[in-house]
């Protein structure tokens, strides 16, 4: 798929979401997301004082957080929906190099700028934080910076299995094992696994994996006349032989 969508037409767009953006007093302790974020860890004077610096942001499907390459200044908490992150590669073409589910954080960087696009898959809604702000109140409260390290190192791991998903050879092998991680995270964040919602499309799959979207759509099909798995809907599996599916993953 081409993402080669000009800067100045994204930037508008994202100009016009944001303006959209709220803050919301009395909204963490009630937080869907609260006992999985990083924030997590926080007592309850220090997550107030995280509260008072929070912006919550609302998009919709196919809305673009940020581009790769811009200011990484802000930093957000994924609470609802799913996102993408992907990048552009020197012939127009996507590499999709992560998905983000509820729960999940986003943007933080090494550097000061983002080195991923970030795009919503579904209707999502983020909180958003300053970084300079998150490092303050990482100093003030060390357990929160180890818990986020913590969960920078889950999200490395992900990206290893990702570079192991694209070095294997079979996509069905690359298929069980996207699925099987995607159940995991999704039950991590207290999503539906019976049957398994895929947030994303086929297309999405296919630059994920770096297969083609009929490839995709095969091995899917294939996977289900072996009673593998099932299609109650375009966007759900539902694993009818976990076993089979390990398997197949594990080569």
């Amino acid at each position: 798929m081409d993402l080669s969508r000009t800067r100045t037409t994204l930037n508008s767009a994202l100009s016009c979401r944001r303006t959209d953006a709220t803050t919301s007093g009395g909204f963490c302790q009630d937080c869907a997301v609260h006992t999985r974020a990083f924030c997590a860890v926080l007592d309850d004077d220090a997550l107030s004082r995280l509260e008072q610096l929070h912006t919550i942001i609302n998009l919709e499907s196919e809305d673009g957080l940020f581009m790769e390459g811009d200011d990484a200044t802000f930093f957000f908490t994924v609470l609802s929906g799913a996102l993408r992150l992907s990048k552009l590669l020197p012939d127009g073409r996507r590499q999709i190099t992560g998905f983000v589910l509820p729960g999940e954080f986003i943007g933080l960087s090494l550097g000061d700028i983002y080195v991923d696009n970030a795009e919503a898959l579904t209707d999502a809604s983020l909180c958003r934080f300053n970084v300079s702000d998150l490092e303050r109140i990482g100093q003030e409260n060390p357990e929160m910076d180890s818990r986020l390290l913590t969960m920078t190192n889950s999200t490395l791991t992900q990206a290893r299995d990702h570079m192991l998903l694209l070095g294997r050879m079979k996509a069905p092998e690359k298929i069980a094992s996207f699925l099987i991680g995607l159940m995991d995270r999704a039950a991590a964040a207290d999503q539906p696994t019976d049957p398994l919602r895929l947030p994303m499309s086929r297309a999405d799959i296919a630059d994920y994996l770096g297969l083609t979207i009929e490839t995709v759509s095969r091995t899917f099909t294939r996977l289900k006349v072996d009673k593998v798995i099932s299609l109650p809907e375009h966007n759900r599996v539902q694993i009818e032989n976990m076993e089979a599916l390990m398997a197949l993953a594990e080569g």
